[in-house]
């Protein structure tokens, strides 16, 4: 990595993860899980991944308030001052504004590696050399936004898709035609056949002085709330001050340099129910039998994750995702899974955030 542009890591860590209730709850998200039984949670598995491409003093986590000792408990190696907190879930775009901003006190020359917390990934040695060459091209190429591509192996529905100039590259980066949202499922199948989608990774990489250029240039508002911002500079007051929007719908669907590295190196964003039966090892039925005390018969396609004392028996059932906890179960069609968070908002509103 040439000296002038050191590489820095943001790991973004504040969401609630409300489509993997009951088991995700607002006081104790995903991120701070241990969804595989690996003995250790998704933010710890992140920040060790990173440390194979950044030293440590590099490694930067945003996350919500509420959940700074939670942080400070699972990354003892975290300094204090390498934690910043939000006041308020505004979505990505102000979270990284933020990680922006201190980074430019830091270090003006900075290449930003933007990651989220709670996204698995097998082939860590693969992530690690795709960092550094990611950080390589960027170097080369400061007026770029990079973000990466995950080479779709499924028509899956439960992801948003890059459009890209695949007949066209430079050593293996190409340029983004479009950001396209979830599809349903004839759309997806059309977009595995043409070749030319890959699902969007949602991380990113680039010049963190190009980034702030691009928020002042298309994002205005929310550049003028951090116009003051200092390590002292109270958050409160910003906060409100900024819309809730995605880095992808404020910057990256608007900018004019995006390229994207398709790269395979085991992802999963373990965004839903449905992508962690993608993961998980299944019967000659087909289910996903994860925790203990479950028995099935004459069932198959099912998820069953079971965190309770309970009994989980199935009998005669297809493509169910259930999902036990000591206070709450989840039964839902694996179909009709986007529609969990739905449902949360909906029992919120009926039952009350101590549900939630």
């Amino acid at each position: 990595m040439p000296s002038g542009s050191p590489l820095h890591a943001v790991i973004m860590a504040g969401g609630v993860g409300s489509r993997f209730w009951p088991f995700s709850r607002t006081h104790l998200p995903k991120q701070f899980l241990d969804i595989l039984d690996t003995g250790k949670t998704l933010i710890q598995m992140t920040y060790e991944r990173l440390l194979a491409v950044v030293p440590e003093e590099r490694i930067w986590v945003v996350s919500h308030v509420d959940y700074a000792d939670l942080v400070a408990e699972q990354l003892p190696g975290l300094l204090p001052a390498q934690l910043l907190l939000e006041p308020e879930r505004r979505n990505t775009t102000p979270c990284i504004v933020l990680a922006s901003k201190h980074l430019e006190r830091r270090e003006p020359n900075a290449l930003a590696l933007i990651v989220p917390a709670d996204h698995l990934i097998t082939g860590t040695e693969n992530f690690a050399a795709e960092m550094k060459a990611a950080a390589e091209y960027v170097d080369q190429h400061p007026d770029s936004l990079l973000t990466f591509g995950i080479r779709a192996r499924r028509p899956d529905t439960g992801y948003g898709y890059i459009r890209y100039d695949a007949e066209n590259g430079h050593s293996g980066f190409y340029s983004v035609m479009r950001f396209v949202e979830k599809p349903d499922l004839p759309t997806a199948m059309e977009y595995i056949a043409s070749g030319g989608y890959l699902w969007n990774s949602g991380m990113f990489l680039w010049r963190n002085q190009t980034m702030l250029q691009q928020i002042s240039l298309h994002a205005p508002g929310i550049y003028a709330a951090f116009s003051g911002y200092t390590p002292a500079t109270e958050l409160s007051k910003i906060y409100p001050l900024c819309e809730s929007i995605s880095i992808d719908h404020a910057i990256m669907e608007k900018a004019d340099k995006v390229v994207v590295r398709p790269v395979d190196f085991g992802w999963s964003d373990l965004g839903t129910w449905a992508s962690l039966y993608e993961t998980l090892d299944k019967d000659i039925a087909g289910n996903a039998a994860n925790g203990p005390k479950v028995e099935l018969a004459e069932t198959n396609g099912c998820l069953v994750f079971n965190r309770s004392n309970a009994l989980i028996a199935m009998q005669s059932v297809s493509n169910l995702i259930v999902v036990s906890t000591p206070d709450a179960v989840l039964i839902c069609d694996r179909s009709h899974e986007q529609k969990i968070k739905q449902l949360v908002a909906e029992i919120a509103k009926s039952r009350g955030h101590e549900c939630l």
